[in-house]
């Protein structure tokens, strides 16, 4: 090839290179008005109507763009039966598309036209919104682009047709060879186009990356709308720094850095492991799955990214159907329980709540409140009021605020937090429930007695007017005797319970054993305390009984086993309730206590056993490291031990490191 044509030829290329950088999404982004959240359907109308060239607006808190409303969408909406009345008022964001093509200004225009045309068909002419360090910066508009690309493809095809007739001057050989040098490429391209193609339409996103952790340019194109943004030479650990804590990055760079230094594959497999499957990116729950690539003497990590939103959406809608399913079967076979449970709820958040902020020390009265709001909790979830108890949880979290601050809450903290709660706001997912699925009839009846209790003292006040003789104290014998109920029949209704509990924590018990004398109590007087006892089998299947691999390792039966006797003493009776889990490991309680101020160094070293056992009863002293919807917050068997003395019972603790714990709770009879 002579001088000339090579200068001709190396001139065109460098504009071809020039035009390259023209190609970014930036020189097309456009400015469109936009519109906060919270506006009215009817301000997108006023501003449609007054500049009838408007494709659409877009919707931004601050200067995150959160959806798009285009003009067609917008007016098909409130022009449906009802839709002007439920748009023109309320607001723009449930007009809005949520999920609109977002992508950041740095990515190429044939990047988004891939994208842009895999989209659904609804949404095909829909705006682009362009952001920049995930801050809004305009919108491109699809007619704008495509006649952008065809400005390109225009100047390609010239571009073409020149270096066309330059290699035509060439000498004959060297077109041979050039031609042969053309053939292979096509093939390779055709061959690679092919595995693109077939990656970007595979619905997941394919990327790796080697020991430096820098994502190698060939990616999948589901990768650019996980990410936002085009990968190629960025390190993965910082993709993912804003959607991860430090810790859990710092921790995966140790497993990667172990895995690529590692030459045994079974290493490998336990270091994958050891890896998170699911994070959240972009509000968009994605799943992972890792695998090691090994090209002769290198190694490389590949990872699958799957988009499992819906697929999570799913799940959660069948296991709160689920929920509602068994919330509804415990409610027809516990109705009074039920009614009782949301009767108690409701004056505690009414008026007792504030009557204890009122009538004690602010410190006392938080503790106490804690207490009772813990109990209510574990009430709720036995009945299977699952959205009352989650609702419940984050009421905790705004008390354990309160009670981990180093100075106490004054009186008017406490009372702005607890005027705050709305008994019905709380219960009425659950109640919505039942009475869709029952009627508003289930809570209209109160089938507690047969025989009302006013009426029933109304008549033991006539008996009791009577002439004192044996008849008449044979006489109120038998109507105090309606109001009782076997003890054990009372503990009996914990059974499901444990089934269920045992079952969310991944462990194995027989059915609950009750065993004893039959002894009736006024259930009305001990309900609050038989309701606190959830705590004490929560922390039994929680803390004591190990798991069946645990169990079977130390020789022990697969499924534990919790046991409750009844035994009556004259004019008490001894509840024991046992397990035959790991006991309670008495060091760590004291270590707990010393770490949490409740005692020193020296007094630890002096305490028995029994005296370790009631720090177990004492506020905010959990020996579980973190706070779940069951446990962790301290307070359980405090209000247990509450419950014991207003009734002016007492509490004994036998454990037996290895082998299971015993609580004894006596209760007086009169």
């Amino acid at each position: 090839m002579d001088s000339e044509i090579l200068e001709t030829l190396v001139l065109d290329l460098g504009d071809d290179e020039n035009s390259a950088e023209d190609q970014s999404i930036g020189n097309l982004v456009e400015q469109t008005r936009t519109f906060a959240p919270a506006d009215p359907g009817s301000a997108v109308q006023t501003f449609f109507n007054e500049h009838p060239s408007a494709e659409g607006v877009v919707i931004v808190d601050g200067q995150t763009p959160l959806g798009l409303v285009m003009r067609n969408d917008f007016f098909q909406k409130i022009g449906t039966l009802y839709g002007r009345d439920l748009y023109m008022h309320r607001p723009v964001k449930l007009i809005m598309n949520a999920s609109p093509l977002v992508v950041d200004v740095s990515v190429d225009i044939a990047t988004i036209s891939l994208i842009a045309m895999n989209r659904p068909h609804d949404q095909l002419y829909d705006m682009v919104l362009i952001t920049e360090h995930e801050h809004y910066v305009g919108v491109v508009s699809i007619k704008r682009f495509m006649i952008e690309l065809s400005k390109n493809r225009e100047k390609e095809i010239e571009l073409l047709k020149n270096q066309k007739e330059i290699l035509h001057k060439a000498n004959e050989a060297e077109i041979r060879h050039r031609k042969q040098i053309e053939e292979k490429s096509l093939e390779l391209a055709e061959k690679n186009d092919s595995i693109k193609n077939l990656m970007d339409n595979a619905g997941q996103g394919f990327l790796s990356f080697g020991p430096d952790l820098s994502v190698s340019s060939e990616y999948s194109l589901e990768c650019v709308q996980i990410f936002r943004m085009q990968l190629g030479g960025r390190n993965f650990l910082e993709l993912m720094s804003k959607h991860i804590v430090a810790e859990s990055g710092e921790n995966m760079a140790k497993v990667f850095d172990n895995i690529f230094s590692s030459s045994k594959s079974l290493r490998e497999k336990v270091y994958l492991s050891l890896l998170p499957t699911e994070f959240v990116i972009y509000d968009k729950n994605v799943s992972i799955e890792y695998k090691v690539i090994k090209q002769g003497a290198q190694k490389k990590m590949m990872l699958i990214l799957t988009d499992i939103t819906e697929k999570k959406k799913l799940e959660a809608a069948m296991t709160e159907e689920r929920n509602n399913v068994k919330m509804v079967v415990k409610a027809l076979t516990k109705q009074s329980d039920v009614l009782a449970a949301i009767e108690e709820f409701s004056q505690f958040i009414g008026s007792e709540a504030k009557a204890i902020i009122e009538s004690g020390e602010p410190k006392a009265a938080l503790a106490e409140i804690f207490r009772i709001v813990h109990t209510h909790k574990g009430d709720f979830g036995q009945l299977g009021l699952h959205n009352t108890g989650a609702r419940l949880h984050v009421m905790e979290d705004a008390l354990s605020v309160l009670t981990a601050r180093p100075e106490p809450p004054t009186r008017a903290e406490l009372t702005a937090v607890v005027s705050e709660w709305d008994a019905q706001a709380i219960l009425q997912a659950d109640v919505d429930t039942l009475t869709n699925m029952l009627g508003k009839s289930f809570f209209e009846k109160d089938e507690r007695y047969h025989v009302s209790l006013e009426a029933l003292e109304a008549l033991e006040g006539k008996v009791l007017g009577l002439p004192d003789n044996p008849d008449r104290q044979d006489i109120l014998s038998a109507l105090y005797k309606l109001r009782l109920r076997p003890l054990k029949d009372i503990m009996a209704e914990y059974q499901d319970y444990l089934q269920a509990l045992a079952g969310r924590l991944g462990k194995s018990v027989e059915p609950l054993r009750i065993t004893g004398d039959d002894v009736f109590v006024d259930k009305d007087n001990i309900q609050k305390f038989v309701k606190s006892l959830v705590h004490v089998f929560r922390n039994m299947i929680d803390h004591g009984i190990e798991s069946p691999e645990e169990r079977l390792e130390s020789g022990k039966r697969e499924f534990g086993m919790i046991e409750c006797h009844v035994e009556k003493n004259g004019d008490a009776v001894c509840l024991a309730v046992s397990d035959d889990g790991k006991g309670i490991d008495t060091s760590k309680v004291l270590s707990v206590a010393m770490a949490k101020g409740l005692i020193t160094q020296e007094q630890s070293q002096k305490m028995t056993p029994e005296q370790i056992y009631d720090l177990l009863f004492m506020d905010s002293l959990s020996t579980k490291d973190q706070v779940s919807a069951l446990s962790g917050r301290g307070v359980g068997l405090a209000a247990v031990k509450a419950e014991i003395e207003r009734l002016g019972g007492g509490i004994k603790v036998d454990s037996q490191l290895g082998h299971g714990s015993k609580f004894k709770f006596i209760l007086p009879l009169s």
